[in-house]
């Protein structure tokens, strides 16, 4: 019997889902208990849905999924009163009772607030409403009238140096006549101020050697500011001195890079005037190398950015499991203190493995299974080079058929060499380039179908470095594949790349492209943040532009004279082992978006948009199989297999790859917890893959079209596990499509069926 959900079964559920969500709420509760649904903050009469507010209120209610469903709750509603150690008691979430004790706390706790955001008359009450056994709590606030700076001064004006210097670093802040009062732009300032005395030279400064002194008028609502710098307290024979605060100047630099090294040692080398102390007479790893990341030479000031650069840049290398940083003074000169900087470097694992595991199943069509094991070594010439060896590999096999055989097959060998150093004719500087490398990839690989066997073989050299903590740069300089094809004429015209498949059977692909990546994430913060990344790439126009310099072949008819393309362009080829190949010549970019709100720990939404094109021209009218856009698999349209979502407009066969050089995809997932380590996740994925009108003239409903786009979009629901291993993520996701204009152009919106949904299991988030 086939089992079908329809959209009515799960408007059913889900009303059924609510009808639950409110019952039985009062069984574990007494006569005079209340449980807390609902808290809400009104300031002067209007609703107040600042999250800073609500995050102060020391009750909350019970945790609710999609908003509205208390399922915890629910569950442990489900257990017996008289067992405390019932299990759906663990797993669920007992109710959350009102509390007027820590209600009393929250009103003062907002009441705080305000005042730190200037209003000091302000006032605030709670009002609680109790209906049956249900009580909803209201935070009134009344903020009065906002306070302003009227001046600031530093230690009450007296015009030392170091007030000075404060003084002028105050010229650039919100501290300012005029300017609102409010404690935590107070507060951002000290950590401001400190840091930036830090990177002038003043070693032994932090904020806590700040604070401000507020002088309130509360006829003009007016704050007078001063910023008092406290001296260093130092205790001397039972005598507290005072000492002014100075500047240290880096006399030498020690590195220690052996587990049991000592200053004591004899083996010391010094480069660029860094002492490196080592216990053998060979280091074990390449000074120059280590000498380039750090950035603290001997005769500089203290910086304590440049020292967070250097342990970043260290850390980068992948060689160290543990990094410190000591500065002592070892002497005065003209009241400066002179300072040894101390360097540890405990060096961790040089050899280190993954193994990554993906499978996926339709029922209409077959089981897949794809895997992945690298081997990386991170310290393989002594010069913290990282060298990994990558094998990735999947199949698909029909698992109903006792009989079945291999359908599909593919392989493919990656190594890579990534050299912590820009390496270039061109001489870079240390300070921005400290976190760069230099990464050099070759591959081979294999595909094997019914249609074709394709192998290839590709080379690149790459370059990545930060300008900024959240941008990432990747150049990749040059990039040649080679591509065999072999296959029959007649089954390669099913395929999507028959355009490629008719012309020839292997070609060329030399590229260049650029990447940059900028993500605002801060770990461990509970924050919303984006991720963007932009991605443009070429092939061919180099060799194209030398084709009659070089005197190249061009591809010729029976007859002998140059094959034309439909555009009226000749193809020219480059002999490779006696064999004349065709290059490709295109342009490729895209464009992806990802936002991420963060709910609470436990709540979040994750958004993403995605745009892409790749346009052929020149040399070729038909852009290259693997650098074309796919549609569907595990981190994509979740509804359909890899490969086998249909370019736009075609109608479905299940013996057909299908790519396209247009592609839009938008999804919104929301995640949840849902007990301990397992995860929940519901989501929606929209978007499709086309063809170029320039590109593709055989098969019209598979190009994009402006004024039809929007009504080829494919669309697909579902939901998934994810279970954390605290090291990586297992993630089982299930997609319904329940709008594939492929399928049935007068009818695109299809009932939600079990048959017709796609299991995917991979590591890590989709997105």
């Amino acid at each position: 019997m086939k089992v079908r959900l329809n959209i009515k079964a799960t408007c059913l559920l889900i009303c059924i889902a609510i009808g639950l969500s409110n019952c039985s709420t009062n069984k574990h509760l007494e006569k005079n208990q209340y449980l807390l649904t609902k808290n809400s903050v009104e300031v002067d009469g209007q609703e107040e849905k600042n999250k800073e507010v609500f995050a102060l209120i020391k009750q909350k209610p019970n945790k609710k999924i999609l908003g509205f469903i208390p399922f915890y709750l629910n569950l442990y509603n489900l257990s017996s009163p008289r067992k405390t150690n019932h299990y759906f008691k663990k797993i669920g979430e007992a109710p959350i009772l009102l509390n007027q004790r820590l209600t009393k706390k929250s009103t003062s706790q907002i009441e705080l607030y305000y005042k730190n955001k200037g209003f000091f008359d302000v006032t605030s009450s709670a009002e609680i409403h109790k209906k049956k056994h249900k009580a909803k709590v209201v935070y009134k606030v009344n903020p009065g009238e906002v306070y302003q700076i009227s001046r600031v001064t530093v230690n009450d004006n007296n015009a030392t140096p170091l007030n000075l210097i404060v003084l002028e670093f105050l010229e650039d802040t919100d501290l300012k006549k005029g300017k609102t009062y409010q404690f935590d732009v107070l507060e951002k300032e000290r950590a401001n101020i400190a840091s930036k005395l830090q990177n002038q030279g003043y070693y032994q400064f932090n904020k806590e050697f700040i604070h401000f002194i507020a002088d309130t008028n509360q006829q003009t609502k007016e704050v007078h500011l001063d910023l008092v710098i406290k001296s260093i307290e130092k205790n001397e024979n039972n005598t507290t001195i005072y000492k002014k605060h100075t500047l240290g100047i880096i006399r030498d630099v020690f590195v220690f890079h052996d587990t049991n090294a000592s200053e004591s040692k004899n083996d010391t080398s010094i480069v660029n005037g860094i002492h490196f102390i080592h216990n053998s007479e060979n280091p074990p790893f390449n000074l120059n190398r280590l000498a380039e990341k750090i950035l603290i030479k001997p005769g500089i000031p203290y910086n304590k950015s440049i020292i967070d650069q250097s342990h970043s840049a260290l850390s980068e290398l992948k060689n160290f499991k543990k990094i410190t940083f000591d500065f002592s003074p070892t002497g005065t000169q003209s009241e400066e203190d002179l300072l040894r900087a101390m360097i540890h470097l405990i060096p961790g694992k040089k050899i280190a493995y993954t193994v990554e595991l993906e499978a996926s199943t339709n029922p209409e069509l077959k089981e897949g299974i794809a895997g992945a094991a690298s081997l990386s070594h991170f310290n393989f010439f002594r010069g913290a080079e990282h060298l990994e060896l990558i094998y990735k590999g999947s199949k698909n096999i029909n698992l109903n058929d006792a009989n079945s055989i291999l359908d599909i097959r593919e392989n493919r060998l990656i190594l890579n060499l990534s050299i912590p150093s820009i390496i270039s004719p061109f001489k870079q500087k240390p300070r921005d380039y400290s976190k760069a490398r230099t990464v050099f990839s070759t591959s081979i690989s294999e595909q094997q179908r019914p249609e074709f066997t394709r192998n290839s073989i590709s080379g690149n050299l790459t370059y990545q470095w930060n300008t900024k903590r959240n941008r990432e740069h990747k150049l990749t300089f040059f990039n040649l594949s080679y591509v065999n094809f072999q296959g029959e004429s007649a089954n390669l015209n099913n395929i999507s790349e028959y355009l490629i498949a008719k012309d020839y059977s292997s070609h060329l692909i030399p590229t260049s492209s650029y990447t940059l990546s900028i993500n605002d994430q801060k770990i461990n913060k509970l924050k919303n943040y984006s991720f963007l990344r932009f991605h443009i790439e070429s092939s061919g126009n180099l060799l194209r532009g030398m084709a009659k310099p070089l005197n190249l072949s061009s591809v010729k008819d029976s007859e002998g004279n140059p094959a034309l393309q439909d555009n009226g362009n000749r193809t020219y080829t480059v002999n490779l082992g006696n064999n004349e190949n065709i290059f490709t010549q295109y342009i490729k970019t895209s464009l992806d978006f990802r936002h991420y709100w963060k709910l609470d720990e436990k709540n979040s939404f994750a958004a993403r948009a995605m745009a892409g094109v790749i346009y052929a021209y020149g040399n070729t009218n038909q852009a290259p199989f693997q650098k074309k856009f796919i549609a569907g698999g595990a981190n994509d349209l979740r509804g359909w297999q890899a490969f086998k979502k249909p370019t736009g407009n075609l109608s479905s066969n299940s013996d057909t790859l299908y790519t396209g050089g247009v592609k839009l995809l938008a999804s919104i997932e929301y995640r949840f917890n849902i007990i301990n380590k397992l995860k929940g996740a519901l989501f929606i994925d929209a978007g499709n893959i086309w063809e170029l009108n320039s590109n593709n003239e055989k098969y019209e409903s598979a190009n994009f079209e402006w004024n039809q786009f929007l009504n080829e979009i494919s669309m697909n629901t579902g939901f998934g596990l994810r279970y954390d291993f605290k090291y990586f993520v297992l993630r089982t996701d299930i997609g319904f499509p329940f709008r594939n204009p492929n399928e049935r152009k007068s009818e695109p919106w299809n009932k939600i069926s079990i048959r017709n949904s796609q299991l995917n299991i991979g590591l890590g988030y989709p997105f």
